[in-house]
């Protein structure tokens, strides 16, 4: 039987494999079926944090995507805000999941008050698309830019503050709009602080990977 092949993009650029296969250790006891590879963008030091490395961003997504595809099954942008996720799944001959839509959908199942924590100025696109319709409570932790600042002492407590304000203006769930929450494991930092439930944008992922590869 042959294996299907998951391709992650990672969109922070590292010479590192280790890190750029972060996100690929937490998914694979989640999809043990399949094969997963990662890869990283070319230039892309900071990652995705504001517009300007969005639209730097999305060429090189596009250019990776199309030259992997015919090596795989299934395509991930592990990032989200999704960047270039719509375009790719018009295009491109295989299934293509975001982590944003992916956060988003599974904040959606826990009531009608989602936090929403990211890195930018507000939350990505995505996410009022598919919480259309529910109160969102949006906060960029107070001295973050990109999503190195998470893995700073600064960075964190700056996360735990706009997490507990969240709650304390009625949300339901915590949604984590940034990959690099993952990689920090904001989820275990929050969880002495919050009983809420806290979504990991790549956990989610493997949810909507397993739909997408067994539609027929």
């Amino acid at each position: 039987m042959t294996i299907a092949k998951i391709g992650i993009i990672r969109v922070v650029s590292s010479n590192d494999q280790s890190f750029i296969e972060t996100h690929q250790r937490l998914l694979q006891p989640l999809l043990p079926d399949y094969e997963l590879a990662s890869r990283a963008l070319p230039d892309q030091p900071e990652g995705i944090h504001d517009a300007t490395t969005f639209a730097q961003a999305l060429p090189k997504i596009r250019q990776m995507a199309n030259q992997w595809q015919h090596e795989l099954d299934l395509l991930m942008i592990s990032c989200a805000a999704d960047p270039g996720v719509k375009m790719l799944q018009s295009e491109l001959s295989i299934p293509v999941v975001g982590a944003g839509e992916s956060c988003a959908r599974k904040a959606a199942r826990y009531g009608d008050h989602i936090a929403i924590l990211g890195i930018e100025a507000d939350a990505p696109a995505i996410f009022y698309e598919i919480l259309a319709g529910k109160t969102i409570h949006y906060r960029c932790p107070e001295g973050i830019h990109c999503t190195h600042d998470i893995q700073t002492p600064a960075g964190k407590q700056a996360i735990i503050a706009a997490a507990l304000e969240c709650e304390a203006l009625g949300a339901n769930v915590i949604a984590l709009a940034c990959t690099g929450m993952a990689t920090t494991d904001v989820a275990a930092l929050l969880a002495p602080h919050t009983s809420l439930t806290v979504i990991n944008p790549v956990l989610a992922a493997a949810e909507l990977i397993n739909i997408r590869l067994t539609l027929p």
